[in-house]
């Protein structure tokens, strides 16, 4: 059922229930294109948004069908990860770069799903964080000072991978921090940001058992060299982990995310906090951390910072979506886009925002529409004051983040763990109402991604390579 209101003159839609189709799957490499989706968040501002993507639109959604889906290799050993992905795919010159769960990484045909190459890095058993885990950060590919085609990555064995695109065959490799055998320390969640010769990740703790400290390493895009680190906590001291993806603006400035320090609703250091790093020393030029009064247990900013105007921005666990001056690094506007996530809860604000220019897009947790509670929603917002254009509430919460293709059509996927099954949505951003419900069951971590006239989704169920008509 949905219902429509107005709001300041738009239309909101807001959505009480979907009932979507369920569709099963049905069937070469290149130079690099401008339907290319070539890194998490599709490039260093994380915008989110492929403005040469014009195949899938508003109006022929409906003939949206999956045309192959891809599982991988499947367990071949007690304790090995489920196949599937949480991985997001990368999408370049005809060919889909995605890590699995299993520990295998994959070069697949975006038009066949044929696998073109494959390699084994490995997975992380589990010890005090279960389940064991294979890949979740997502490749980013760029070409290095020579020309080559390369694909950098972060493994669940604790290294920084450049493969060659051309057969996935290692060029070379660097420590970022190698987990214990013993304990579910370091695990590699964040995904590598390539921007002026530099490749920027961050450490972070598998489950917080134990914390770790944390910090943001540079590596030279051509041999893998480690350049600068930047440490969010005092020496000595754990958490306040990089969960999330860097984000580097068009002067080179680099901004990250930090989670909770462990000490507490005051945070010590950088934890809870947006950081904007010199693109070379990794010094910090300016910060803004969580008010105290507005700080949460497991206090966290999971959420990448997505660059948008003058401003940069992200979603904090309490649920409040922070928008800062880039220039000075202080409060803009914020909003309340979602609850405040439970301890442990799966649903909270940990999805980066989209940009298409002219309009910002915040999905996430449980959130009040009109005196209804909805388990998740999707909003747009004004970028430049916070006000609210409209609101989508949504069956399930929002952890990957939503995604915008050049005609205003939006794909946005759920991960909760109740009775609804998580789908992805396909929303107009123009209105917010839901054009189609692609149901697949299985909990959506990855961004689903438009590349190469297609929209690729990818979850434990599969990636699947979706095409209109």
């Amino acid at each position: 059922m949905r219902r429509a209101v107005r709001l300041g003159g738009m239309r909101l839609a807001v959505v009480a229930a979907s009932a979507g189709l369920a569709l099963t799957a049905a069937g070469s490499a290149g130079a690099a294109t401008t339907g290319d989706w070539s890194s998490y968040l599709n490039g260093p501002a994380h915008t989110s948004y492929n403005p040469a993507e014009t195949t899938i639109t508003p109006a022929n959604v409906a003939k949206l069908a999956s045309r192959w889906r891809f599982l991988g290799v499947s367990p071949t050993k007690p304790g090995q990860p489920g196949r599937g992905f949480l991985s997001s795919p990368t999408v370049v010159g005809g060919v889909v770069y995605i890590g699995a769960d299993t520990g295998w990484f994959y070069k697949l045909d975006a038009v066949t799903g044929h696998i073109l190459a494959k390699r084994f890095v490995g997975y992380q058993q589990a010890t005090t964080c279960p389940p064991s885990r294979g890949f979740v950060d997502t490749a980013s590919v760029d070409r290095d000072d020579t020309g080559q085609l390369m694909v950098y990555v972060g493994g669940p064995d604790g290294y920084l991978y450049a493969l060659r695109a051309s057969n996935l065959s290692v060029k070379w490799r660097s420590v970022i921090a190698i987990p214990s055998t013993k304990v579910n320390d370091y695990f590699e969640w964040s995904s590598p940001t390539v921007a002026r010769g530099r490749v920027y990740i961050g450490v972070a703790s598998n489950c917080d058992q134990p914390l770790v400290p944390s910090s943001l390493i540079s590596y030279s895009q051509d041999n893998g060299k480690r350049r600068s680190v930047f440490r969010a906590l005092p020496a000595g001291m754990t958490g306040a982990g990089i969960w999330s993806s860097a984000a580097v603006d068009s002067d080179g400035d680099v901004y990250v995310t930090t989670g909770n320090s462990g000490k507490g609703p005051v945070e010590p250091g950088h934890s809870d906090s947006i950081i904007k790093l010199s693109g070379y020393t990794l010094k910090p030029i300016k910060s803004f951390q969580v008010p105290p009064a507005q700080a949460v247990a497991d206090g966290d900013f999971g959420a990448s910072p997505t660059v948008f105007g003058p401003y940069v921005g992200a979603c904090n666990k309490n649920g409040i979506f922070y928008a800062l001056n880039r220039s000075t690094m202080t409060l803009a506007w914020s909003r309340q886009v979602g609850a405040a996530a439970p301890r442990h809860g799966v649903s909270n604000c940990s999805a980066a925002a989209s940009y298409d220019g002219t309009t910002l897009y915040v999905a996430g947790p449980r959130h009040l529409i009109n005196g209804t509670a909805y388990p998740g929603s999707i909003q747009a917002l004004n970028p430049g004051t916070g006000a609210l254009l409209w609101q989508t509430g949504l069956p399930n919460g929002v952890i990957g983040s939503p995604t915008i293709d050049g005609v205003g059509v939006i794909a946005v996927g759920t991960y909760d763990f109740t009775k609804t099954p998580n789908s992805v949505y396909l929303v107009d951003a123009s209105s917010g109402t839901i054009l189609r419900t692609l149901t697949t069951g299985s909990a959506d971590f990855a961004q689903s991604v438009f590349a190469e006239g297609r929209l690729f989704t990818a979850n434990g169920d599969g990636l699947v390579s979706w095409v209109a008509g």
